[in-house]
């Protein structure tokens, strides 16, 4: 694989340009950590033990080859996609729930749910990073792309020239209204979900770029405003926001960003679906708002591809992608002394035509990332030594490790929001909440709880089914007919074998919990006298260990 030839010179590169202090004042994790580490942010599931032992117990020398090589396997693995997208979704906040029109009125639509809809409409701009990462395009695509991506319910829902050969896939399409074409920058989803109307103009949307794209919130910036600047804002907020200092300091580069965007302004917040449509005729509303020309921080567009270009050669626009995927997998928000640690990334994806598989390998072999602990006090305060499962991570890995996912009328209770699991869970909702829990909360353990009964009834009615035909999910050891008296070692290589599976790590030899679980097995049988019972208790223990949530 390409990636595999790439190994090398990236971690030649990354202990070239790194700086040494970073490096010098690390401790790295135990290598069956550091391999859990790596599989959790590539593919959201722990490596099998096989591979677990393998890494362990290689030439110490061979390590970080190996280590090397599992990156670049893991990162063509399917399921790198879904933690991607789910990476960069905590800066786009696209997975928001929401419809924002009552589709059962649209021809073709009417039998969509609407969960299924605010899938679709969240999937436009997070698949078309998919098809730019999948074909190994520029980043820069995502706001300069010709094409918009789209299925068919898309299609019908936004007014979409979905190809008709296409068999219901997400495809490269083209809205038929006659707007210019440039990636997220020129999708209806895009501005539905940041809207700007009235005499907002446009701002709104022109902070969203900054946001999504630069990595500056112009609302975070530092502004003083005496009380005759703020009386004049109540009475006249243009003529103030021209000629105070205190707002053209913000306002004389977002204006001209904004003017960009009146080909989509919505005058009327009734609009409804014609809201989402693109009016050339509009594009020079711009006049009589700010009277600022269409411009990128002093340089005159005049279309938004030119405006996109302009944004996409940007250097600020790669190091927000980066920092937006190192702050994803190391769990920490930058800060300005962070820098030293991710330009080496930065560079590489530059040098790299902005390659987002290159750049999340150039993170996950870093020496940084492997850290579990920093001798610098000052490093050790930022540094996540162990890091958190998030709503999807914990979803994905219960499922791998007993089968089980955790289903609500049929959607995924951990990834779908309308009730609230995520959110409870520590993740977010990418409207009222936006930023992700790096440590474990109440709602955390009682999610985990639940989902751990569940689970293990699933499991152990599966594996004990006298008539089952397929292959037990993880107990192995037992039948229905054996009890600690009758067959205490296989209980013990069981309780061993459920620890290894579901947390990764063995039990020491002198370990407690194979006897503590007995004890409790012969407690929950005595009361039923169910076996089922008794081993889904046992599996909930398990299953409810701190261990699952952290990595």
């Amino acid at each position: 694989m390409r990636h595999l030839l790439s190994i090398a010179a990236l971690s030649l590169l990354v202990a070239c340009q790194q700086d040494e202090a970073v490096l010098s004042d690390v401790v790295d994790l135990p290598a069956r950590d550091q391999l859990i580490r790596l599989s959790m942010d590539l593919r959201g599931v722990h490596p099998s033990e096989a591979e677990l032992w393998q890494f362990e117990n290689v030439d110490p020398l061979a390590q970080d080859g190996l280590y090397d090589s599992y990156a670049a396997e893991w990162i063509e693995d399917p399921r790198f996609i879904g933690r991607m997208k789910e990476i960069f979704n905590q800066r786009l906040l696209f997975r928001t729930g929401d419809v924002y029109f009552d589709q059962q009125d649209m021809d073709g639509l009417a039998n969509v749910d609407d969960r299924v809809m605010a899938e679709t409409i969240a999937n436009e701009p997070l698949n078309l990073l998919q098809y730019i990462v999948e074909n190994d395009l520029p980043y820069s695509e995502m706001v300069t792309a010709d094409y918009t991506m789209s299925n068919e319910t898309l299609g019908k829902y936004w007014g979409i020239d979905y190809p008709a050969d296409a068999g219901g896939a997400w495809v490269p399409s083209h809205y038929q209204d006659g707007r210019p074409h440039a990636g997220l920058l020129t999708m209806s989803t895009t501005w539905q979900r940041y809207p700007s109307m009235g005499g907002n103009a446009n701002r709104h949307r022109a902070n969203a770029v900054s946001k999504l794209f630069l990595c500056d919130d112009y609302l975070s910036r530092p502004i003083v405003l005496n009380r005759a600047a703020v009386d004049q804002l109540t009475i006249d907020p243009e003529n103030a926001i021209n000629q105070n200092t205190g707002c053209q300091s913000c306002h004389a580069s977002l204006d001209p960003i904004a003017a960009n965007f009146f080909g989509f302004f919505n005058y009327d917040a009734e609009d409804g679906i014609e809201s989402t449509r693109y009016r050339p005729e509009n594009e020079e509303e711009w006049r009589y708002y700010s009277g600022k020309e269409p411009a990128y921080y002093g340089r005159p567009t005049g279309n938004i591809p030119e405006f996109a270009q302009a944004l996409a050669d940007d250097s600020r626009f790669t190091d927000c992608a980066v920092r937006t995927m190192w702050e994803g997998l190391t769990q920490r928000d930058y800060v300005d002394e962070d820098w030293p640690e991710v330009a080496p990334h930065a560079d590489l994806f530059v040098d790299t035509d902005m390659n987002v598989k290159e750049a999340f390998l150039s993170i996950v072999t870093s020496d940084s990332y492997k850290a579990g602990a920093a001798r610098d006090p000052e490093l050790a305060e930022r540094l996540a030594g162990q890091k958190l499962v998030s709503p999807e991570q914990l979803s994905a890995l219960i499922k791998d490790v007993t089968g089980y996912t955790w289903y609500f009328d049929g959607r995924d209770g951990l990834k779908d929001l309308d009730l609230g699991l995520p959110v409870l869970a520590g993740g977010i909702d990418s409207k009222f909440v936006t930023r992700r829990a790096y440590v474990p909360t109440v709602g955390l353990a009682y999610v985990q709880e639940r989902l751990a009964t569940s689970a293990s009834y699933y499991v152990a009615q599966h594996d004990l089914d006298p008539e089952r035909t397929e292959d037990a999910k993880l107990l192995l050891y037992v039948t229905l007919y054996d009890t600690p008296e009758s067959n205490p070692e296989a209980f013990e290589e069981q309780i061993r074998f459920l620890y290894l599976r579901i947390t990764g790590h063995p039990l020491a030899e002198d370990a407690t919990e194979p006897q503590q679980l007995m004890d409790t097995w012969k407690y929950l049988y005595s009361v039923e006298a169910s076996p089922t019972t008794a081993w889904a208790g046992v599996l909930s223990a398990v299953l409810r260990d701190p261990q699952v949530l952290f990595y």
